[in-house]
């Protein structure tokens, strides 16, 4: 059989390291896989896996951002139709059984319904709840959704119970399969962190929503307590400016914009936040990357973070939304290196049993199989 994954986007964040992982456990496992994506930087991370061929989407469709983008998008999509038409015949073509996934919003409007004239069977990944998408630009979106897209998948997978819960009133229950998001690190073996004291990290896209701003707020209580402590903002987005202006050039905030692999500052960080209130989250791939490397983490009490961790198990979770309560949360643990490794151990030991993404692969593969 053959995996066809379809993922527009313009970020790297969770989902496209999430995609990036997944197909190329999948090509290890001995799967075709074929990649068609608009995203540079995913193309140029997954160029190395000789194992999954890659076309690189040359439109690129957003029906649910801005009134911009929806007019850009609409004025493509004859264009688009064209090209999807072309591929989707070519993958019909093919021996052996083919599968397709959607992954972003505007492929499931526009693939999933000309896969279905070549009798395809197509699957869709939801990481989020949609009912945030589909208030925006006067409700078009959700118009879209319904009339392109809705009834188009033979099965929605949801990357948590959250996601499953906002999508009942969409789709069928038993259309809907949960299976977790995963990462892999080299042979999950993870080398002793060298931390560097005072050092709090979040990586996450500069988006409002994602909580930057919330953190910036904490770290002002936290430099009370620890003068020299040192926040570090890792990512890209429409919300630098922003942050860059409330952080009033604060010498121990450091805005280090997109790094190919953060790793190295995960492992070096003391403590790694995950501050979103966003309405979209869906999973949160940045805590089962630190839960890999033996971090100890702190995030707010809210849907899907909350399926992850647990207060006082494997992190601290502080009140929805609190910024001086997540200050108060990372001071206790910067105060108490027993109870941090405490939290790390256990974050670690939770990720090897649920978040392999050699473990996820083959969910997925099951699914295909039945």
């Amino acid at each position: 059989m053959a995996i066809n994954f379809f993922l527009q986007s313009q970020d790297f964040g969770g989902a496209e390291k999430f995609a990036q992982d997944l197909l190329t456990d999948l090509a290890q496992k001995g799967q075709r896989v074929f990649l068609y994506t608009s995203n540079l930087n995913l193309i140029q991370a997954i160029d190395q896996e000789k194992n999954i061929k890659v076309e690189k989407i040359p439109l690129y469709l957003d029906y649910a951002s801005n009134h911009k983008g929806l007019l850009k998008s609409l004025f493509l999509t004859p264009l688009a139709l064209i090209y999807y038409l072309k591929i989707l015949k070519a993958i019909s073509s093919r021996k052996e059984k083919q599968f397709i996934f959607c992954s972003g919003f505007s492929e499931k409007i526009i693939v999933s319904p000309l896969a279905k004239l070549f009798s395809l069977q197509v699957f869709f990944i939801e990481y989020g709840p949609l009912e945030p998408l589909f208030q925006k630009l006067y409700g078009l979106p959700k118009l879209l959704y319904y009339l392109f897209a809705r009834k188009k998948a033979d099965r929605i997978i949801v990357s948590s119970k959250n996601t499953k819960r906002a999508l009942k009133n969409i789709f069928p229950d038993e259309k809907m399969l949960f299976i977790p998001c995963g990462t892999h690190f080299e042979n999950n073996k993870v080398k002793e962190n060298k931390i560097k004291t005072g050092t709090i990290t979040v990586v996450s896209r500069l988006e409002k929503g994602k909580g930057q701003d919330l953190l910036i707020t904490a770290f002002k209580k936290i430099e009370q307590e620890f003068p020299k402590a040192e926040l570090k903002i890792i990512g890209t987005g429409n919300f630098y400016e922003e942050l860059k202006k409330q952080s009033q050039n604060h010498p121990r905030i450091k805005f280090l914009q997109f790094i190919k692999n953060p790793t190295k500052i995960i492992r070096e960080s003391e403590i790694i936040v995950c501050p979103s209130v966003w309405s979209l989250e869906g999973f949160g791939l940045v805590v089962i990357e630190a839960m890999a490397l033996r971090k100890a983490i702190v995030a707010f009490d809210r849907p899907p973070y909350n399926e992850i961790l647990k207060n006082k198990d494997n992190a601290l979770l502080a009140i929805n939304k609190d910024s001086s309560d997540l200050a108060e949360k990372i001071i206790s643990l910067m105060k108490n290196k027993s109870l941090q490794n405490k939290l790390a151990k256990k974050a670690y030991l939770d990720f090897q049993k649920k978040y392999q993404i050699g473990e996820i692969s083959k969910q997925y593969l099951a699914l295909l199989k039945n």
